[in-house]
This record gives C-alpha cells, structure tokens and sequence, in this order.
C-alpha cells in the first residue's frame, strides 16, 4: 500500500508536484530569460564631458547627478562601457527635455551610428523618460558610446542626459502576430483603472488624485470613440453600454448640455456621437450630433478667408483642429442624410483649410493663423494631431468622390508624417501630457482610415503595428496595462486618460491594420517567387513548395483563419531556409523572400 501524504498517495503527490514545475517553467520562461540577460547602467555624470556640465537639482537621477547645460555645438558625454561579448546590443538613455523634443547624434567607438537619435519632450526638467537605440554591435570589452550636439547634422533643443544603461536583446521583446488579445486588454485597464461609478466618466489620471474633479469635455468625447472601437473589434455589447452612459456622464457634468465654447470640442464629441447612434439608433445621440453641427457652422467666418474659429472668444482666430474634423463631419453627414448643403460645407472647409494651413511642398499641416491677432501661421507649431485630421478629412472626401487629388494629398501628408515625426526606430517620438496626451492616438486613427482606403499604403500599416509592438514591449512589463507619454521608454506615472486613450486606439487601429498587412504582403511575396522563378534564382522544386504554401495561406486569409495562415507561412519559411541551405534558392532571392516573411511574423 502506498503512503498517504495529507490526503494523497505519495505517487500522484510527486506527479502533480512535477506538473506544476514544468507549468511554472513555461510559463515563467520570459521571467527566467530576463534574469539571465546581461545589463549595466553607466552614470552619464561620470563619462568623459566636453563643454558640458553636471547638476543634481532634480530628484529621481542615478549615480552622482545628470548632464545639464546642453545645446551648443561641441558639447558631448563620452561613457565607455564594458560588455562581456561581441554582440548585438540596445542602449537606453535616461533623459528629461522639459524644452521639448531634442536630438543628439550618437557615435560608437568614434563611428557614427546615428545622426539624430530623437528625444521626446517630457514636460519637465524632472519627469526623467528613456530613448532605446537598437541593434548596435559592441566588442567584447571596453566600448566608447559619444551622445553629443552638433546643429549641421541636425542637433536642437536642451536635454538633461541622466544615465546610459546597455543590455542584451531579449526574443521575448517579439510581439507575436495578432493584436486583438492585447487591444482588448488595453480597453480592459482603460475600464478598470480609469472608469468613475459615480460620474459615470473617465477619472483623468492613474492612479486617482484631486485633479480628476476637472472636466476635460474633449477627452471624453475620444473615450466613447475609443469604447465603439472595442465593440467594432468584439461585438460585445457592453461597450456600448459604456459608451452611452458615458455619454450620459458628460452631459450631467455639463449642466444638461452637449455643447461648449470650443467649436474643435464640439467637433470631437459630435464624431464620436455619430458613430454611437449609427450602432443604437437612439434619437437623443442623433439630434445632439444635429445641435452641435448648426453650433459649429456659426464660428465660420470670412476673415482671413473663411475657416472656423478654435472658440466663441476669440472668432478671429482659425486653426486645423476646428476645420479639418468638421470636414471628416460634414461628409459623413451626407453620406447619411444626403443633404447638399453638407458636402457644400464639407468643400468649403476644406479647400480653404489646404489654401491656408497646408505646406504645398510636403503636405506639413500648420497650426493655425492669427492666435496672436496679427495674422501669422503657427508654421512653428508642429503636432502629431494636425497632421491625422487633415489625413482624415482628405479621406473622407477621396472615399465620397473618388477623385485622386484627395487621395494623393492625404499620402503625402502622410509619408511627410512619417518621416519627421519618427525617432530613429520609426517610433512616433512626439511626447504628450494633458490635451497632447491625445495627439499621436488621434494620428493613428486617421492613419488607419487612409489605410484601409488604399490597401497599398503597406509601409503606413506597418509603421504603426511597429508603434503598437513598442509600446506593448514596455506596458507588458508593468502590473497594470498602462501607456505613457512614450511609446518606446519608459512608463511614469500618474498616467493621464488621454494619454491612456492613445495607447488603447492605438493597439485597437493595429490589430485592425494586421490583416491588411498580411494581405498585401503575402500578394507581394506571391509575384516575388514568380520573378525569381522566371529569372532561374529559384529550383523548381523549390518554387513548387513555396508556391502551395502561398496558396494555402491565401486560402485562409480569405477565410480571415489567420492562425492556420500563419502556420502555412511559417512552413513556407522552413521551405526557404531549407532551399538555400541546398543550394537551391539563389542569396539574393533568398534575402528578399525571407524579408517579407520577417515583416509578416516578427
């Protein structure tokens, strides 16, 4: 007989003792990975310096204080580094840029890396955040990393430089393919840390504090947008539900009412009002879309040419985020009512805010004209947000018209977009507290409608699931799901909601842009093989592998089965690989089938 051992046999005791090990190895292999990467944080303070001095006012720095002072040509921090291998490593600069954004060139052992590795804003001299710069090859041993300022290859702007911390790429930084589990996360931290019972609205920051009695109108308006764009990833009801009492939520704290003094607030809460009705059919969503339409059309004026004014204080003064959304508005109203008048206006916006506010050279969407009463545009004020709602406006026009001047406007500000508001790792650099919390999620929803207009715009889908994938690698990390100013360093808190929100759009907008992705791709991957097949740089039985791997995974896309998709992909891989390891796929076919796979599955 078998000893009993507090109820069990010893036996089944020792089995599921077994069990449970391997359970927690596998499931704890990121954990167990983690602590065995090699890592070393470097005092920046105690590098070599040149023009450039230290501080320690600040609280929250590592070591003996932060590099200070810094935005002359000639300064840099030179920090030698100590690594146990060649390699591949990343390095993670702790910095604060309470001036905005800046840029510093990076060099590595006396080679330049990087011209300009940018540095998001961070709203304070003490809100310390951190900037990666990947793939950089180190040797074994003593290594130079030089940050320094130098205006010719593009340095601007100070920046307090804290610490340098070198470490080990992790595999487990890989996010895999398919992003609805994630989107659906995120909403689910937006609900549990951010929503407020009692007001029936999303508190302002996490966690709570005093400064959620404030009532930001606009953000809300996003947070019933960001809630519809859960039950269009989901089907699930219940955020609908939210949606509405949340608008319900809005008007109490509004004393009753749905508009305000701010014709581009009224712009957000009615687009996101629009959606909701057309999801619940509720009279009451639909005539308060109705009332802050006629509200909105009265801040047009022609002073300066026409355009809608920012507020009812100040009629003079015009600017994008009070134009181009009431033309993303008008269209959708006369795609559902039919009302010339509506498309007349939608025109009319539109036209003078490209005459006005739009750089004809590269599409750059300027701010506004006249804030300062003298007729000047804000060229110098350059936001993430101007730039989506001028894309978003083009789209709607080029979806109702199908004229090609829309759509071509909408690509160049678009690509215009993309260059200058990347950091060196595509990352959009742009940081943002309070209002600009908002901006970069506001991006990428219009982003995403311009998309999925033109299915060819694969390099925008990826741009932004490589956003997503970022940000994702760092809230993964924390207890809660949170996204900060950054979507590459570092996670402060308190978070705002509206940085919270741009987080949750944009994992919603990427695991919508997924499959787009995977579509064009795997079309381009289709004619790739053809061609190297024709030019003799593939065998044919080679080409007979990958051809009925791209075929089994076209027949599941049109089935939207994307795991069975994946699988054939990832058969079509081993085929490749296996190919040229025979010496039956040429290198240069090889190298650029095994590139589409790579933008497809990591």
């Amino acid at each position: 007989m078998l000893t009993k051992w507090r109820g069990m046999t010893v036996l089944p005791a020792v089995l599921l003792m077994i069990f449970s090990l391997l359970v927690t190895t596998l499931f704890n292999s990121e954990q167990v990975e983690a602590a065995s990467l090699w890592s070393e944080e470097y005092d920046a303070a105690q590098g070599t310096l040149y023009n450039v001095g230290t501080e320690n006012s600040e609280a929250g720095y590592f070591g003996e204080g932060y590099v200070a002072g810094w935005n002359r040509d000639g300064q840099k921090v030179d920090v030698e580094v100590n690594v146990p291998s060649d390699g591949s490593y990343t390095l993670v600069f702790k910095y604060a840029g309470g001036a905005g954004s800046a840029t510093r060139y990076l060099e590595v052992n006396g080679e330049e890396i990087v011209d300009q590795v940018r540095f998001s804003g961070t709203g304070s001299w003490g809100n310390w955040q951190t900037a990666n710069v990947n793939d950089i090859s180190l040797t074994a041993g003593k290594n130079t990393i030089t940050l320094g300022f130098d205006s010719s290859r593009g340095s601007t702007n100070w920046l307090n430089y804290d610490s340098l911390t070198v470490k080990e790429p992790s595999e487990t930084e890989l996010v895999p393919w398919g992003l609805k589990k994630e989107a659906e996360q995120a909403q689910l931290s937006l609900t549990e840390n951010f929503w407020n019972n009692d007001r029936n609205m999303f508190n302002n920051q996490y966690p709570d504090s005093e400064t959620n009695d404030r009532f930001h109108y606009w953000w809300q308006a996003h947070g019933i947008d960001t809630l519809i764009d859960g039950y269009e990833r989901s089907g699930d009801k219940a955020y609908l539900d939210k949606a509405q009492a949340l608008y319900e939520g809005v008007k109490t704290r509004n004393g009753g009412e749905i508009r305000n003094d701010f014709y581009d607030d009224m712009l957000w809460m009615a687009l996101a009002l629009q959606r909701l009705y057309s999801y619940t059919d509720n009279p009451e969503h639909e005539q308060a879309v109705f009332t802050l339409w006629e509200d909105i059309k009265t801040g047009w004026s022609e002073e300066f040419g026409g355009g809608i004014a920012w507020n009812k204080f100040q009629l003079d003064y015009k600017n994008t985020p009070s134009n181009a959304p009431a033309v993303i508005l008008a269209v959708r109203l006369f795609e559902q009512y039919g009302k010339e008048e509506d498309l007349e206006w939608a025109k009319k916006i539109y036209n003078w805010h490209q005459n006005t506010l739009v750089d004809p050279e590269n599409g750059l969407v300027w701010d506004g004209i006249n804030r300062t009463g003298d007729g000047t545009i804000d060229k110098g004020w350059e936001f993430t947000y101007n730039q989506g709602v001028y894309i978003g406006a083009s789209v709607e026009l080029f979806k109702l018209t199908g004229e090609q001047q829309y759509l071509d406007a909408a690509v160049k500000t678009a690509e215009t977009t993309k260059e200058r508001f990347s950091n060196h790792n595509r990352i959009i650099y742009e940081g943002g507290s309070g209002d600009g919390g908002l901006f970069k999620g506001i991006l990428v929803r219009y982003v995403t409608e311009l998309v999925k207009a033109d299915e060819s715009q694969v390099d925008l889908a990826e741009w932004i699931i490589k956003n997503a994938k970022s940000v994702w690698n760092q809230t993964k990390e924390e207890p809660v799901i949170l996204f900060g100013s950054s979507w590459e360093g570092a996670i402060n808190t308190p978070v705002e909601l509206s940085q919270q929100l741009s987080g949750v759009m944009l994992m919603e907008h990427a695991a919508e842009l997924e499959p787009i992705m995977f579509d064009s791709l795997c079309d381009v991957l289709a004619i790739e093989v053809n061609t190297f097949a024709a030019d003799g740089k593939l065998e044919k039985s080679v080409v007979k592998k990958l051809s009925n791997r791209i075929k089994q995974v076209e027949h599941h896309l049109g089935k939207r089965n994307f795991e069975q998709a994946l699988k054939h992909l990832e058969d079509f891989e081993k085929h490749l690989q296996k190919g040229q390891k025979q010496g039956h796929v040429n290198d240069v076919a090889y190298g650029e089938l095994q590139h589409l796979v790579d933008r497809i599955l990591k």
